[in-house]
């Protein structure tokens, strides 16, 4: 027996104590049992049985069994990869879950009984907050919710000013939008009563004069649950960039090839819908990908839905804030994953 046969057995009873003791923790499913466990006979016959290998590759069109054993090794370390991968989601989405029950039981949870809420998500928004605040509130509008999403600056002092004046939901770290827009979800499905849930920006690009144009829709039309702002379903005074106008129209072509839902405008958070469905949307995926998540929900629970045209303002400060056009691969990337592969 030779060096490297020492070294496959000695391989193949560490692979079997560390299944057979995951197994007993009941930690494994069943198809991640029979991965591990083909393993371990898979090193034991190539240990003991070296010429079967052979006769096993050619079967395969394979010279050597030597090939044979790497790409089986390929094979297994890219399921290993994607297992630790869903490992990962699993763990964040279980760390948000927490810092999210936290938030909500810290909250003054009150129900409230109006036509609107207003939903802002705050990170380090501290130069534009209080300006978004008290123009909403000059406009009437009662209810504010807001999720200050672990903010690093003093969006958070500036927020406790308005104490008496809104709902505050603190995460105690951030963990992005999507995980914001879960926690509003969750809060106003336990808590509030009201007509519509309003999308707002933290940064002032939305313009509170479209709202009447939302509303249009929704009072007079019961069958559509949900509208989508958009910058292109008509002319609009939005001053996009043409390089980021490039991006949002490839956006569309991606919701529609991978959802089957034609949208003129795809990330756009300016929507308003009623609160009655929101125990169809749940949010999982991470980051900015829960935009495309939200269209394919409205697309596969067949949600009634309608654009109207709005005004986005970008000034210098809301272009200084966004990502880079790589982001958008990166999206698209991880909406890929999360549709076909979670």
């Amino acid at each position: 027996m030779n060096l490297l046969q020492i070294l496959l057995i000695l391989s193949a009873i560490i692979i079997l104590l560390l299944v057979t003791h995951i197994a007993k923790k009941q930690k494994f499913n069943a198809l991640h049992f029979l991965v591990f466990f083909s393993m371990w006979i898979w090193l034991l016959v190539f240990t003991f049985f070296p010429s079967f290998l052979n006769d096993f590759g050619k079967f395969f069109g394979l010279q050597r069994w030597a090939d044979l054993l790497v790409y089986s090794s390929v094979i297994f370390l890219v399921y290993f990869v994607l297992l630790l991968l869903s490992k990962h989601v699993e763990n964040k989405e279980s760390i948000t879950e927490l810092i999210r029950e936290i938030a909500i039981e810290n909250s003054s949870k009150k129900e409230i009984k109006w036509k609107e809420v207003f939903v802002i998500p705050v990170f380090n928004e501290w130069p534009v907050l209080e300006k978004t605040i008290n123009n909403i509130l000059a406009k009437w509008y009662k209810n504010i919710l807001v999720i200050n999403d672990g903010s690093s600056d003093n969006s958070r002092v500036i927020l406790e000013k308005f104490w008496e004046k809104i709902v505050l939901l603190n995460h105690l770290k951030n963990r992005g939008q999507w995980a914001s827009l879960e926690t509003w979800f969750e809060y106003l499905r336990r808590y509030w009563k009201m007509d519509y849930v309003v999308c707002f920006d933290a940064d002032w690009q939305h313009s509170l004069g479209d709202l009447k144009k939302f509303y249009k829709i929704l009072d007079e039309n019961n069958k559509i649950d949900i509208v989508f702002g958009s910058r292109f379903v008509w002319k609009t005074k939005s001053n996009i960039p043409t390089s980021r106008r490039i991006i949002l129209k490839l956006a569309i072509l991606f919701t529609f090839f991978l959802s089957q839902i034609h949208l003129t405008d795809t990330h756009n958070w300016y929507r308003v819908f009623r609160k009655k469905i929101l125990d169809k949307l749940k949010i999982t995926i991470d980051w900015m990908g829960h935009a495309s998540e939200i269209i394919d929900i409205v697309a596969n629970k067949k949600i009634k839905y309608r654009e109207v045209p709005v005004d986005i303002k970008y000034t210098e400060y809301s272009l200084s804030k966004w990502q880079s056009n790589w982001n958008a691969i990166r999206i698209a990337i991880r909406f890929i994953w999360s549709k076909f592969f979670r």
